[in-house]
């Protein structure tokens, strides 16, 4: 395993309410500056490194917005080119150069609609696309990296045979390795320190209800209870495994010994782009109580933005339990991004004490209203005692790729205290 690099690292953290956040170019309010965080805040030392990439399977700017169950594949424009081309060639190179023990793919894998799950030849030429073309070339410099995925809502909108042709898929193909709908994995390498829990939040969310996000002109939530989200309803739990999936998650944790006990799925908890803001309100009731003092982090995309927060566990952990702040990571821009909502921001950092979000970028305003560029990008971490550190990667649309990858940001995360000097641009 490769050493972390000792960084000497500023920080620029923008003020917003009660907590402090950092936004993207073109965000809101303006960022202020804060001294530099001491160089002893990035450890030094034989790290376990992963790299956790989402909704990676857009691989065209055409697609359907048309579910496969309706027997339709209709074609739809859908502005912005993928990025699936130059973040695969991307990734690999900057896993040459830095440590890369294993990946989390956090779903959404094949756009629009998965897959007919019927051994067609256009079934392999999608596993070829978003699959093989990108990933396979990882192995090239590693062949026993892995990369353990989960389905996202696009991947289970065609039809449940397709999501479980994926499944098969992927169990199969080196380098991912996908165990199920739902498992754990200690990777290879890594001495039991780091156990994974990968859990298919599409399931979840089928059997809550969930309402559609409404938003007030300033950003504030305008909760309508007469629209209710579909989300997930043709998926439903239907063997007694599926509908059991928390129960086992409780009893996996609770029999972990590993040092790092790191959940994945596909819908976050938090996220700053006003479109999933209900689901992440249904997701936090069901998930949080479970993983709060019983995990260290969680992963996910679904939100086209990357994002680092950490939640206090201070509201949703369950009845009497006492837990130490969850990582949460957003990385789910592997092929295409999303704007922010400012307005959003602002109200969800005023009114949430437990959330803190020193990270968050999405799409690149470009001056036009409306008008944006693609902020491609994955996390990749490294674990090193009772710290994480989080790098966040991003390429902006049309501009040339550096032949020496630097992150974006660095954030260090340690167990118990959280995020306690933001999050910082490592000092070129």
């Amino acid at each position: 395993m490769s050493l972390i690099r000792n960084l000497t690292i500023a920080v620029c953290v923008a003020a917003t309410g009660t907590a402090a956040h950092a936004f993207q170019d073109g965000g809101t309010p303006a960022p202020v500056s804060t001294p530099p965080v001491e160089e002893s805040a990035v450890e030094s030392g034989p790290s376990i490194d992963f790299i956790a990439v989402g909704d990676s399977g857009y691989e065209t700017p055409w697609f359907s917005f048309f579910g496969s169950w309706y027997g339709v594949r209709a074609q739809h424009w859908a502005p912005g080119e993928s990025g699936l081309p130059v973040m695969g060639p991307l990734l690999q190179n900057y896993c040459k150069a830095n440590n890369c023990d294993f990946g989390l793919m956090l779903g959404d894998n094949i756009y629009p609609d998965g897959v007919e799950g019927i051994d067609a030849e256009a079934d392999q030429k999608r596993y070829d696309d978003v699959f093989i073309k990108p990933f396979a070339p990882l192995l090239d410099h590693d062949p026993d990296f892995r990369i353990f995925p989960t389905l996202g809502n696009h991947d289970w909108r065609g039809k449940r045979k397709g999501a479980l042709a994926q499944v098969e898929f992927l169990k199969t193909t080196p380098p991912f390795d996908m165990r199920g709908l739902f498992y754990s994995v200690k990777p290879e390498g890594t001495n039991g320190l780091v156990e994974v829990f990968v859990i298919d939040t599409e399931m979840l969310l089928s059997t809550v209800t969930v309402y559609e996000p409404h938003l007030n002109d300033d950003g504030t939530e305008a909760r309508d209870i007469s629209d209710i989200d579909d989300i997930g309803k043709h998926v439903g739990t239907l063997t007694e495994a599926e509908k059991a999936q928390m129960n086992w998650l409780r009893e996996a944790l609770a029999a972990s010994t590993s040092e790092w006990k790191v959940v994945m799925g596909h819908h976050p908890l938090w996220s700053s782009g006003s479109t999933k803001f209900e689901q992440a309100h249904a997701l936090r009731k069901i998930l949080l109580p479970v993983i709060c003092g019983n995990a260290d982090a969680y992963f996910a995309g679904h939100e086209h933005t990357l994002e680092v927060h950490t939640d206090s566990c201070s509201v949703d952990a369950a009845e009497g339990q006492q837990s130490d702040p969850l990582l949460h990571v957003v990385s789910g821009t592997f092929s295409k991004s999303r704007p922010l909502h400012p307005g959003f921001m602002v109200y969800q950092a005023a009114t949430y004490s437990q959330l803190d979000s020193p990270y968050v970028r999405g799409k690149i305003p470009e001056g036009e209203e409306n008008q944006f560029k693609q902020a491609w990008g994955f996390a990749h971490v490294s674990l090193l005692g009772d710290k994480a550190t989080v790098r966040i990667i991003t390429q902006i649309e049309d501009n040339d790729v550096p032949a020496d990858i630097k992150p974006t940001v660095t954030c260090v995360f340690t167990k118990g205290a959280g995020f306690t000097n933001g999050c910082a641009t490592p000092t070129q």
